[in-house]
């Protein structure tokens, strides 16, 4: 659409196509084929604004993009950017400035987002890694601040780009779905994305927000927590400028070891736009809290995640004479349990012993390894009186904590 004319371009998928303009300020509108580039392969990609038509072709390798006056409503050609000069292959989309000065294409070759002058006809600029999918779509918003990017078959379908930097300022995916051709639009400091799933469907994705200041949320859990035990989550949102969000609405959602994610009640922010909550996970395993907030009109939305893993209590015992005698063996048993239960096969107690007087030397003892009741012993043989201290330990695993026990031992000389 460029003033009251609306350029449509037209054609099959095995067929010649060309362009025609439909003056909407006619009493009956009727279109009206334009001599816009003659006849096309296919259907060609088209871009208005300002006075300024491009008329791109499409479905072929050096696929040139013409260039355009239409300020009196005439197609007048200004000149073309060579597609077999700047490696212009299989054109999918085009997106002017709204002054029509400059124009962005997306390609599958070169593989980047170009930027073209369309006064001088050269390229001056890229935006994004061309080897990172297929240049799908594109389109230019906020007063020709941002070009929003978008992708096939690469690891992210929509990237927001600084229009004068070329910065990447926000990225996201739909693994699900894969972004149509031509599919891309701003509306405010929304953009929308058109996406197709593996079925077929049409999918409407909307990214609130994308061309506010970015906000920052920070999202802190312990490591490990106790079965049965209230974790604490804490966290912080901070805007662009570093000023605090106070007193703003969070989304918490919790993930559980198996996949099923539920909602929690939600948080508020406080006056230094902190927050904080707690929550008693129903089992063991890795709990991952998620908070979302929806940003406002002054900051971009953000949300983050922190994962705390949640275990079984675990026993150790250690148990054994209170004395012995030198050079004559002694047994010491104990038993291991998680949850009350004895642990899962393959568990390990490993071994210590302290000497308690002057020397305090610590053996290590070959490890024992712990039987399917949860009991485990050992049989050690003091060549030197004194007191000893030994010290049993397991690790313990993702789902029960550590645990250790200790027992001493008095060793006296042997009669004679």
């Amino acid at each position: 659409m460029l003033g009251e004319r609306l350029w449509v371009g037209h054609g099959c998928d095995n067929g010649p196509g060309g362009v025609v303009g439909l003056d909407l300020s006619a009493a009956t509108p009727a279109p009206t084929p334009m001599a816009v580039g003659g006849e096309h392969l296919g259907a060609p990609v088209l871009a208005a604004a300002g006075d300024t038509l491009v008329v791109g072709e499409t479905g072929t390798h050096h696929a040139d993009l013409l260039v355009y006056d239409v300020g009196d409503g005439t197609p007048e050609l200004r000149g073309t950017i060579d597609g077999r000069t700047w490696r212009i292959d299989y054109l999918n989309d085009l997106a002017l400035t709204s002054d029509g000065s400059t124009l962005v294409a997306a390609a599958d070759a070169p593989g980047h987002f170009t930027r073209y002058d369309t006064t001088t006809l050269t390229r001056i600029g890229t935006y994004g890694d061309g080897w990172d999918g297929y240049p799908s779509a594109v389109a230019i918003g906020s007063g020709g601040a941002y070009v929003a990017a978008g992708r096939q078959w690469g690891s992210t379908d929509l990237t927001l780009y600084d229009a004068a930097t070329g910065a990447a300022m926000f990225s996201a995916d739909q693994p699900d779905a894969e972004l149509l051709q031509d599919g891309v639009a701003f509306s405010g400091s929304d953009a929308f994305a058109l996406l197709r799933n593996p079925a077929g469907r049409l999918l409407l994705w909307r990214l609130q927000g994308v061309t506010l200041p970015a906000s920052t949320l920070k999202v802190t859990t312990p490591a490990h927590a106790w079965i049965g035990s209230p974790v604490t989550v804490e966290g912080r949102i901070t805007r662009a400028n570093g000023k605090p969000a106070i007193i703003q609405p969070l989304t918490v959602t919790r993930r559980l070891p198996d996949g099923t994610s539920e909602p929690l009640d939600g948080v508020t922010t406080g006056k230094d736009s902190g927050f904080t909550f707690t929550d008693t996970p129903p089992g063991v395993g890795d709990v991952t809290y998620t908070v979302l907030w929806d940003g406002d009109s002054r900051s971009r939305w953000s949300s983050a995640s922190a994962t705390v893993t949640v275990r079984n209590v675990s026993a150790l015992t250690l148990d054994g004479p209170a004395s012995g005698t030198v050079g004559e063996p002694m047994e010491l048993t104990g038993v291991l349990t998680t949850a009350g239960r004895p642990p899962a096969p393959g568990a390990t107690i490993t071994l210590q012993r302290i000497a308690r007087d002057d020397d305090s030397e610590t053996v290590k003892l070959p490890p024992v390894s712990v039987n399917a009741d949860g009991s485990y012993a050992l049989t050690d043989t003091l060549e030197t009186a004194g007191r000893y201290l030994y010290l049993a330990m397991w690790t313990g695993y993702a789902t029960a904590g550590p645990a250790k026990a200790l027992h001493l031992v008095t060793v006296t000389p042997g009669a004679g």
